[in-house]
């Protein structure tokens, strides 16, 4: 779904003169109650309502951490009406956290690192979203926030930190798992191959991806390897063309502070700090044909059924995500997807964690049809099939 801010690995379905995609949104959020259209979110049969983007970081799978910046409010807070309170409503916010209840998701949990971020969802609108830092206030909740994982339904007391960060960051002095998410699917605890920081010190350039731009391009976020890192951006206009899952290289310098987690400078003293390599967006409603490991999206809180796609690696062992799906007929979709749910069930015990993902190696899938991307924000990029028979499963031993 081209949703700005929605975090579902479909993403985006196309935007106004090409399909629209109500049924879509209706299979996946059925458990929601919501549907999801190009342009309009709302509650199940609204098709009309406009979407309110969450502020700052729009994007999942982040961990998004801010950038300095001297005017971290630059936007008034639209008030909050009828009792609900709105994601850029920090006074309303505040409150709630400083009674101990405000309510949200864990979004990221990186325990190596200690980088955590929290999702509070505006109440009965799904795509109303902000997500906020987390700081902790002491070892007992720096204990605590060690056991928490995303998709944790949580609970948090504490404060809104002042420490002039274009996202708020958020001071937790107690959080409650009120529901702990469990998947259906529990493969062994991963193992992060990209070593942070060991694998940054002594080098001044990577090659990774766009994760997400926020902040009026004042916070950038990359993938390196399997590792998620922000980046300090001081330089206006750096960040202004880029789309999430570009190819980059990046010429960096490390931040002293904070010490934890890590964080790098785009170092603008190169007359390019940051290169495009390749923009997926050149590929938009092209014919495009691939091969790789078969990833799958379990149910969650954000999708309501399992998503299945291909995952592409390049000889910069960079990595994409293509959704497979067929945009227009939900028939076809769920074919496609029992295809794909049918191999992957067949190699029990193989899928492997990716963070917000299963990947099972041994399963390759080939696949043509048609590349869409659409949205800068877009979770990942979708192939377009025609039907099963535009897949071709290979079992490796």
């Amino acid at each position: 779904m081209s949703c700005s801010g929605f975090e579902s690995p479909l993403s985006a379905v196309p935007a106004p003169g090409r399909r629209r995609c109500g049924w879509l949104g209706a299979v996946l959020f059925a458990s929601l109650g919501l549907v999801a259209c190009e342009g309009t979110t709302g509650a199940k049969g609204d098709m009309n309502m406009p979407m309110t983007p969450g502020p700052g970081m729009t994007q999942p799978d982040a961990g998004l951490v801010p950038a300095p910046n001297p005017n971290p409010n630059p936007n008034p807070n639209p008030p909050s009406s009828n009792g609900v309170i709105e994601p850029t409503d920090i006074e309303g916010l505040s409150a709630l956290l400083t009674q101990g209840k405000l309510p949200g998701w864990i979004h990221a949990a990186v325990h190596g690192r200690g980088l955590y971020v929290f999702t509070y969802r505006k109440p009965g609108n799904f795509f109303s979203f902000a997500d906020f830092p987390l700081v902790a206030a002491n070892n007992d909740v720096a204990t605590k926030l060690a056991t928490v994982k995303r998709h944790d339904a949580v609970t948090l007391k504490g404060l809104f930190l002042q420490n002039m960060a274009p996202i708020r960051h958020i001071k937790v002095e107690e959080v409650t798992v009120t529901r702990t998410y469990t998947a259906d699917e529990t493969p062994p605890a991963r193992t992060a191959a990209t070593r942070i920081p060991d694998e940054l010190v002594g080098k001044t350039e990577l090659i990774g991806k766009v994760h997400a731009v926020a902040a009026d391009g004042r916070i950038l976020v990359i993938e390196y390897g399997d590792a998620v890192l922000p980046v300090f951006v001081r330089t206006d206009g750096l960040t202004r063309n880029l789309w999430r899952n570009d190819k980059i290289k990046l010429h960096y310098t490390i931040s002293a502070v904070p010490p934890r987690p890590i964080h790098i400078y785009a170092d603008t003293t190169k007359p390019n700090p940051i290169e495009v390599l390749e923009r997926l967006v050149d590929r938009h409603m092209q014919p495009y044909e691939t091969e790789g490991a078969l990833i799958r999206f379990p149910k969650s809180p954000q999708i309501s059924v399992d998503v299945y796609a291909v995952q592409v690696v390049d000889a910069d062992n960079v990595s994409r995500e293509y959704t497979l799906l067929h945009p227009d007929n939900a028939t076809i979709f769920e074919a496609i997807r029992q295809k794909l749910h049918s191999a992957w069930i067949s190699r029990p015990g193989q899928g492997v964690d990716a963070r917000n993902k299963l990947i099972n190696p041994k399963i390759k899938v080939k696949v043509k049809g048609t590349f869409n991307i659409i949205d800068r924000n877009q979770a990942n990029a979708q192939i377009y099939l025609n039907s099963p028979d535009d897949i071709t499963i290979t079992y490796l031993p």
